[in-house]
């Protein structure tokens, strides 16, 4: 397809729109009216005679067609982005906006208490976070940077490894001095678990816990469940039940004897959390806040 010379001044409001799926808010983000992108997605349409939007008095959904001009284009224009960000700041600190999608559990406890630090070091930096328990587009959606433990092992996205997430049993030492302590997975059944509800599925998260070598899946019953691990957390704390989480949310209360660890004999092998971007060449803001996380949470020299 030859396209015309004047094309690139039209992808913007094309990228903007996709990503948010709303013409105002595209707008907002480039700083122009909601009228200047309809336009510029009008012209970009007849200039390629594609449809690229759906549209409709609340949203814009991208076409088939426009799903497969943004995967193509989508990285070119990070790309070239990209390029002339770190053409423009060889003698310069690193500055402008990095955009973090994150899981929320480690971005309140494990993130939150450097972001301080990071803040101080880079003052031309700001920092853009989404704090998302689902796996995210980074191109599509406009991240630079992603945080979780859900990695496409097919994708060209580049991954390194960041922080071991370790599921953990607890209870509060009331609860386990009126309804005992449970000495095997089996045990569980007896007692009153916190149960994590998926917000994607609605159902219960399922506990997984590691015995002679296999993995058990235990389906448990609850008279209390949340989507909110902090809620559970807090029902443990008042002994309410038996509560499997992450760590991150029960290490400070072991060491402050509110919480005590159970079966941990059982506890499953940690899961990796990734630190993952579309690209190795990384604008300077975003090698910045890449570099500052690798190198707080790079394991000590054995």
């Amino acid at each position: 397809m030859s396209l015309p010379f004047d094309v690139h001044r039209l992808l913007p409001a094309f990228l903007s729109a996709a990503q948010t799926q709303n013409f105002s808010a595209a707008a907002r983000q480039l700083g122009v009216t909601p009228a200047a992108v309809s336009k510029n997605i009008r012209v970009l349409e007849e200039k390629l005679a594609l449809r690229l939007f759906q549209r409709n008095t609340h949203s814009v959904l991208l076409t088939e067609e426009g799903k497969a001009l943004l995967a193509q284009v989508a990285p070119l224009w990070q790309a070239l982005s990209a390029t002339l960000e770190m053409a423009g700041s060889t003698q310069q600190q690193p500055s402008g906006t990095v955009r973090v999608s994150m899981i929320p559990g480690f971005g309140r406890q494990m993130l939150m208490p450097l972001i301080p630090e990071f803040l101080a070091r880079y003052p031309q930096i700001d920092l853009d976070l989404s704090l998302d328990a689902r796996v995210v587009n980074l191109v599509g959606e406009g991240f630079d940077v992603g945080i979780g433990s859900q990695i496409d092992p097919d994708s060209r996205l580049v991954a390194r490894p960041l922080y071991p997430m370790q599921m953990v049993l607890a209870a509060a030492p009331g609860y386990l001095a009126q309804h005992g302590t449970p000495q095997t997975p089996a045990n569980l059944r007896q007692h009153h678990c916190l149960l994590h509800r998926n917000p994607a599925t609605g159902r219960s998260v399922k506990w997984r816990l590691q015995q002679h070598g296999a993995t058990l899946e235990l389906d448990l019953p609850g008279r209390l469940m949340s989507s909110q691990p902090e809620m559970l957390l807090d029902a443990a704390l008042a002994g309410l039940g038996i509560v499997y989480l992450s760590r991150w949310y029960a290490e400070q209360h072991f060491a402050q004897g509110t919480l005590q660890p159970l079966l941990q004999e059982y506890w499953p092998r940690p899961t990796q959390i990734w630190l993952y971007y579309a690209s190795a060449d990384l604008p300077p803001r975003v090698r910045a806040w890449v570099d500052f996380l690798l190198d707080h949470f790079r394991p000590p020299p054995a």
